[in-house]
């Protein structure tokens, strides 16, 4: 019995460890709610077996589950602050580990000293095409026929399709990229590893980049970032209903362990 009942804490300190984090991370930009989700345990012993019996003799946590619900957008102004409307993640590499890939909904951009658009860690956003999104400080070439040497940035902006336009002078304007979007079997199996980054693993399939809309990816906002989807009414009673799952347990826990020392004396 004690082991049933320890099972039970286990399962309710789980679900208030999950829904605490939620709670926290309310305000967090691109957050995504994670769900603590329980199994049954039932006995396995062979007299069970024969008789074909489900006995239960407590609870698992089966996993603690992403949900990619969609969050509310934010206008920011920020040209490089990127917003994704529907299904997608941006996906982004250190300079450093270039093999190793990670995917996120925060779409808090910079252009870097490199001319690379990077986030505040300085991990750098992958094109449609898997590859860093250089925007040159200057520009040198031929335009309408009209020749120009190092003509300084003047502004940048980004389409709903990914498109990513450099201003230079007056008139220049080229495209110098566009936004890749990653998709996954199951967004909802991907392994988060803090900072607001996700990895991908076998359950999530491996992510395949591409442009916005296409395929169903979702649009890219410019000027706009994605809250969190928490919705703090829900978390608070999730919140309840673990601590009262948690105090349950343990007064049938001093009770149990009271009724064996009685036994026992």
């Amino acid at each position: 019995m004690i082991s049933v009942i320890r099972s039970g804490i286990d399962a309710a300190l789980n679900d208030l460890g999950v829904t605490s984090n939620n709670i926290a991370n309310a305000k967090t930009t691109g957050f995504k709610k994670r769900q603590a989700t329980f199994a049954d345990i039932y006995g396995n012993t062979d007299a069970i077996k024969m008789s074909g019996a489900r006995i239960g003799m407590g609870s698992l946590t089966a996993e603690n589950r992403i949900l990619n619900a969609q969050g509310t957008l934010q206008q920011t102004g920020d040209v490089l602050d990127l917003a994704i409307e529907g299904q997608g993640l941006f996906t982004l590499i250190d300079a450093g580990r270039p093999d190793e890939k990670l995917y996120t909904r925060d779409g808090s951009f910079t252009v870097n000293a490199d001319g690379l658009i990077a986030n505040a860690e300085g991990m750098q956003l992958m094109s449609a095409l898997g590859a860093p999104i250089n925007v040159p400080m200057t520009a040198t070439g031929t335009l309408d026929g009209q020749s120009f040497e190092r003509v300084p940035l003047t502004g940048v902006a980004i389409r709903n399709d990914g498109t990513v336009e450099a201003s230079y002078g007056a008139s220049r304007v080229f495209n110098v990229g566009q936004v890749g979007l990653s998709m996954f079997a199951d967004p909802n199996r991907l392994t988060p590893i803090g900072q607001n980054y996700f990895k991908e693993n076998a359950k999530s399939g491996a992510g395949v980049i591409g442009a916005p809309i296409e395929q169903g990816r979702g649009k890219v906002h410019s000027g706009a970032l994605e809250m969190s989807n928490i919705d703090m009414t829900s978390e608070l009673t999730d919140l309840m209903r673990a601590q009262q799952a948690f105090s349950g347990s343990s007064r049938l826990l001093q009770a149990e362990s009271e009724m064996t020392r009685k036994l026992t004396q």
